[in-house]
């Protein structure tokens, strides 16, 4: 049995050196063909390098992406955390003119409504001053809105 294994392991190491005889004549010898040969193993290796990268960035990807979707279901879960992104002030000030004059039941066309780091700012000429105040109180409760600046005045009456 021991006799055997010898054996085995003589023509193992045989066919070994055969090989590495048969890659070294390939890559190291052949005058016409070697150089060939070793650029385009050169250039399987680098293309097998560059997929590897391709895939584990996309795996990356993807982990990081099951990642936040587990934070953001985590933090919907727990109740009071929810947080909101602010909008930004072309956004507010339409969201202010769309509620606030609704709700505060008066005419749109002589206010002008900007918004500036969600601070609004009223300019213009309303009817009377319960108006003005109707105006400055529903825009205090638009969400989002984190200030209210009125320039106002009343119109006198003289049609012009």
């Amino acid at each position: 049995m021991a006799d055997r294994r010898r054996r085995m392991g003589r023509a193992g190491a045989l066919l070994g050196a055969a090989g590495f005889g048969v890659v070294l004549d390939h890559f190291v010898l052949d005058r016409q063909n070697a150089t060939r040969r070793r650029h385009m193993a050169r250039d399987q290796v680098l293309a097998t390098m560059r997929r590897r990268s391709r895939d584990a960035v996309r795996r990356a990807k993807y982990v990081e992406g099951k990642a936040e979707g587990v934070v953001r279901r985590t933090a919907h879960a727990v109740p009071g955390v929810h947080r909101r992104d602010e909008p930004d002030d072309t956004t507010l000030s339409q969201k202010v003119e769309s509620c606030a004059f609704r709700r505060a039941h008066v005419p749109k066309q002589a206010v002008l409504v900007n918004a500036e780091h969600g601070v609004i700012y009223f300019r213009g000429e309303l009817d009377d001053e319960e108006q003005i105040e109707a105006l400055l109180r529903s825009a205090s409760r638009v969400s989002g809105v984190k200030g209210v600046k009125s320039l106002l005045h009343i119109s006198n009456g003289a049609g012009g």
